[in-house]
């Protein structure tokens, strides 16, 4: 009794721990829904109200305001600005968006007032079909979970005729005392158990979805886990996946001119910019104690940089 009471206890432990390490999951990746905001501001006959964001009908025109979110999937009908597209891509340098460009969910608005065509409901927008797709793939097999399905079939059933086996043919054939070998069966059954296999490759796979989640890393499914090991190259973007995504300014080379005078002149025309490379300037310029001077007729030139008047 004792023996089959420890199976149950460690059978309902490892169900228990791997039900804890997939909610961790699940949770991490449904943070992504949160990307996107709750309202948004449809635009009706010239008259723009606030309104819950998944209300949202396709074909809606919607006015995305500067630092706010983008509410829902669309096209830009008017305006023009950097999309800070992380949340979606990893991408850390926000990408210039013009009339005719795509925009996604969750994605912030760092330029002008965008009017936005909405072209997709919020529960097929581009944040909920990832979210929706990787849980589809953790919901799947591993190559490995699927040997083990098979294995068990032909295994569990050979274990249970040799535990009766050893349970009823001593005493049948032998004289064997009953109470005895049928104890020697149990103990042969709970032995030969393949519950460790069962139990310990899911709870494993799904503690490593748990620990890639809770740091970012969203893995479609233990098969891309077991892949891990087999793999000798892997091609990388850079930006936000092996750097943090924020660039820094660590030198500045002037060639003949005072490099002072250089980060000086960059910092008065970056002055009032949120662009991250802009900010990166703008905090070495502090961090070396250089006061900005005013600019003037300063104008950002997408894809090249800036250009202004400095004094």
């Amino acid at each position: 009794a004792e023996e089959a009471a420890a199976v149950v206890l460690l059978f309902l432990v490892g169900e228990m721990l791997e039900g804890v390490a997939a909610g961790r999951a699940r949770k991490s990746i449904q943070g992504l829904a949160a990307l996107v905001p709750k309202t948004a501001f449809v635009e009706v006959d010239g008259v723009t109200t606030e309104v819950a964001a998944e209300t949202v009908a396709v074909g809606a025109i919607i006015l995305v305001r500067p630092g706010d979110r983008v509410p829902a999937d669309g096209e830009i009908i008017e305006g023009a600005g950097d999309l800070d597209e992380a949340p979606v891509t990893g991408e850390s340098v926000p990408k210039r968006k013009v009339v005719g460009d795509p925009v996604f969910a969750g994605t912030i608005n760092g330029g002008s007032v965008l009017r936005v065509r909405v072209t997709a409901s919020a529960s097929d927008n581009t944040i909920a079909r990832v979210v929706r797709l990787v849980e589809e793939a953790q919901e799947s097999k591993s190559p490995t979970e699927r040997f083990i399905d098979r294995f068990s079939k032909i295994y569990t059933p050979g274990v249970l005729v040799f535990a009766a086996l050893v349970a009823v043919t001593p005493p049948l054939l032998f004289g064997g005392t009953w109470s005895e070998w049928i104890y020697k069966g149990l103990a042969v059954l709970l032995i030969g158990c393949p519950c460790a296999l069962v139990i310990s490759t899911p709870a494993a796979i799904a503690a490593g979805l748990s620990a890639g989640a809770r740091r970012g890393l969203l893995m479609k499914g233990g098969a891309v886990l077991e892949t891990l090991g087999k793999i000798t190259a892997i091609a990388f973007d850079k930006t936000g996946t092996l750097t943090a995504g924020k660039p820094v300014v660590t030198d500045v080379v002037a060639g003949t001119r005072d490099a002072s005078l250089l980060l000086t002149l960059a910092a008065a025309l970056e002055t009032g910019s949120s662009h991250p490379l802009a900010l990166a300037i703008l905090a070495r310029a502090e961090a070396d104690k250089i006061t900005a001077p005013p600019s003037s007729a300063t104008q950002a030139i997408a894809g090249e940089g800036v250009e202004g008047e400095v004094g």
